[in-house]
């Protein structure tokens, strides 16, 4: 492609742009008729700026935000909370009283969310069983999943799965989470559903079975990108302390 071609091309890419996200003509003119130093300075005044305010900017900045100031997640939603008590606002604010280890309270806002048109909610009732489970109650979070599944029969995923296997496990209805994580196996984003089921066939004294699920997790974490390493992080470590184990005479 000649220069000239690649200059038009890039021409009509931002014109094109400004004009989709309903910017100022201004721009479209020094797109088309400065080319250089209206591409630059469009460059500089809409895309990046645009760019900050994606989602995975967004996520980015909390994250730093979260290292710099733990509490101010939960400040926030204690904010929101305070001007608006919707059914919304009360899961955003128990999901941040989970990371801060504050249990109780958070099922007592999905307690007092579940109800009305709520009361049968997939996503609030798997963040009840997971707070039921973090605070110990394997029964009722396997009670609140069993109904999760006979309201919200076509509501699957992988973390309510890994939920409802591990509920299995805490209650030593060993056989059935067995059968779970070999499931979970097939179809499980990441390490923790394969270490776990490593962890428990280990406990089991089932070493063979323990070392492949140990194995593929850390053939994952060769497989995988860095990004996934580090989000897998704990799992690969605890499958790589399994396989020492193993391995110990």
């Amino acid at each position: 492609m000649s220069y000239g071609l690649l200059v038009i091309a890039i021409q009509i890419g931002f014109a094109w742009h400004a004009l989709r996200r309903g910017q100022d003509f201004i721009w479209v003119f020094l797109i088309v008729f400065v080319p250089v130093l209206g591409c630059v300075l469009y460059t500089l005044m809409v895309l990046l700026p645009e760019a900050r305010q994606s989602r995975t900017a967004r996520r980015t900045g909390r994250t730093l935000h979260d290292l710099v100031d733990p509490k101010r997640g939960l400040e926030e939603q204690l904010g929101q909370l305070d001007l608006s008590d919707t059914v919304e606002n009360r899961t955003r604010l128990a999901d941040e009283l989970m990371k801060h280890g504050r249990i109780e309270e958070a099922v007592a806002l999905y307690e007092k969310s579940l109800t009305g048109i709520y009361a049968h909610d997939p996503g609030l009732m798997l963040g009840y069983a997971a707070a039921l489970f973090a605070q110990g109650e394997a029964g009722r979070a396997r009670q609140v999943l069993d109904d999760l599944k006979t309201h919200n029969p076509q509501h699957r995923t992988q973390d309510g799965h890994l939920l409802y296997a591990r509920t299995l496990e805490a209650l030593d209805d060993t056989h059935a989470a067995l059968e779970e994580y070999a499931v979970l196996d097939r179809y499980y984003a990441g390490a923790e559903a394969k270490c776990r089921h490593g962890m428990l066939l280990e406990r089991l004294g089932r070493h063979a079975e323990a070392r492949l699920c140990f194995e593929e997790v850390v053939k994952f974490a060769r497989q995988t990108s860095r990004h996934g390493r580090e989000l897998n992080r704990e799992w690969i470590a605890k499958a790589k302390e399994g396989l020492a184990t193993l391995d110990a005479p």
